[in-house]
């Protein structure tokens, strides 16, 4: 054979080689950079979102991920990257919220030897993780228990993470502390004051958000915890809390939206000084043109509503509001209760009945007390023997506690058959004849009234509403 035969013949020969060593490895590649490494990349995101306490954020990437390794997992069952494939599928299920696939993942992950320590203790937190969304809380604690001090740092820090959980799930929030020790995990701080908060430690609950606040950590969950903590009557702590996140970097905007919220309630509560003081701090940090300003310069204008003597009055306070004032939620709200009191009062009712409603509706929903207690006085005096009489002098008595004395004393020496004067004696008062027909008599007058208010309320939103579908046809 001559030089040219030769080399034609080893160019053949390494043409066949290539060939083959091509059909055996290009399969494998293909695998990794089309599945694993594109669900390694993923998780790695997913993992960083992690370390920034972004979970919320992280399951998009880890969603992506399981999607990526479970495709090599199917389509090539015997691909020597399947191991890395369901570590990767089954890490990924769980931290997206689908323990029902990754529970049996992870499984055959770790029942496969050959994998690294690190990724056999990273998958039993995902693991664990599942197996406290489930019902596997004494398995899933015992289990992260024996990470918590695991080499790999990342692994340590999830599975404190976990644990913590794990004991707020048991209800053991003194472990809490134990398993963070310094670690910096807000995210875990804030469902430690959610969980204190439902179990009723308040203590507990306002140690937490006082150093939230001292750090300037806000979230929206801060809001809810301060009403929770006021309405549970701990008054001094959220004006304590408040004047920490005053004092923080927190945005002003935030501010605005905690001061708001507690200005509100103390309106609610005819702490009229203290709603004034919050509402006008609401209204500097929000800034012009907000809800936030709008609405707390709506009840900042309605606060005399406390005083003032009759409907007319509030009428007149309404009409003095600015514009923005005007159209707020609050303050529509405000008129249509406003449109109820001046309905009721306006009814011709010999008993008394529609003028007592509308008394009670003054007090409680326009929380115009001494409105209220004139049209109680009103019914004693038009109408003395009236059934609902004696009701209107108690309920008179309890809005003005410095003639109590003098009403109450009337309801004992004129209305003694009364049920209201048996139950100041101290008798039961369902033996009197009035026990049961007064109170049908407003549950009916009640009925009438409403009726006709739902009917003027509905023709006053409809003009509004058409205004509003014109505006946005416009725009």
């Amino acid at each position: 054979m001559n030089i040219t035969g030769r080399s034609t013949a080893r160019r053949t020969r390494w043409r066949a080689l290539l060939l083959v060593v091509a059909a055996v490895t290009l399969p494998t590649g293909c695998v990794y950079y089309n599945g694993v490494y594109n669900a390694k990349e993923a998780a790695r995101d997913g993992d960083a979102l992690l370390r920034r306490e972004a979970e919320a954020d992280a399951g998009g990437p880890f969603r992506l991920s399981a999607e990526r390794a479970e495709s090599v997992v199917v389509r090539y069952p015997k691909s020597p990257w399947r191991t890395r494939a369901l570590y990767l599928a089954g890490r990924g299920q769980a931290y997206s919220a689908q323990c029902d696939r990754a529970i049996p993942t992870l499984t055959e992950f770790l029942s496969v030897p050959g994998s690294t320590s690190d990724d056999r203790d990273r998958a039993r937190v995902a693991l664990a993780s599942c197996e406290l969304r489930g019902t596997r809380l004494v398995t899933a604690r015992a289990r992260l228990d024996s990470l918590v001090d695991a080499p790999n740092a990342d692994v340590a820090r999830e599975a404190r993470i976990w644990a913590a959980r794990g004991a707020l799930a048991a209800g053991d929030r003194d472990a809490v502390p134990q398993y963070l020790r310094a670690l910096n995990a807000n995210a875990l701080q804030w469902e430690l004051i959610g969980s204190s908060l439902s179990a009723g430690e308040y203590v507990r609950a306002e140690s937490l958000l006082t150093l939230q606040a001292a750090r300037g950590d806000y979230r929206d969950d801060a809001t809810r915890v301060l009403r929770e903590l006021w309405l549970a009557g701990r008054v001094d702590a959220v004006e304590s809390i408040l004047r920490r996140y005053d004092l923080s970097r927190v945005r002003d905007d935030r501010r605005a939206t905690m001061h708001y919220a507690i200005g509100e309630l103390n309106v609610r509560a005819a702490r009229d000084s203290v709603a004034r003081r919050h509402l006008l701090v609401a209204t500097t940090y929000a800034g012009r043109d907000t809800v936030v300003t709008r609405e707390a310069t709506a009840r900042l204008s309605l606060l005399p509503l406390s005083s003032v003597r009759s409907t007319r009055e509030i009428d007149s306070l309404i009409g003095r509001q600015d514009v923005s004032a005007r159209t707020t939620a609050y303050t529509r709200r405000v008129q249509e209760q406003l449109l109820f009191v001046t309905l009721l009062e306006g009814r011709t009712d010999p008993t008394g009945a529609s003028l007592f409603l509308a008394a009670e509706v003054a007090r409680d929903s326009l929380r115009a007390p001494k409105v209220a207690e004139a049209m109680f006085l009103r019914i004693a005096r038009e109408q003395p023997t009236s059934s609902l009489a004696p009701r209107s002098l108690h309920a008179a008595s309890l809005l003005d506690p410095d003639s109590a004395q003098r009403w109450l004393g009337q309801v004992q020496s004129a209305y003694a058959a009364s049920s209201v004067a048996a139950y100041l004696r101290g008798d039961d008062p369902a033996t009197t004849s009035d026990f049961v027909t007064t109170p049908d008599l407003l549950k009916l007058r009640w009925t009438e009234g409403a009726r006709a208010w739902a009917d003027s309320v509905r023709k006053l939103r409809a003009p509004a509403r058409a205004s509003a579908n014109a505006t946005s046809v416009k725009r």
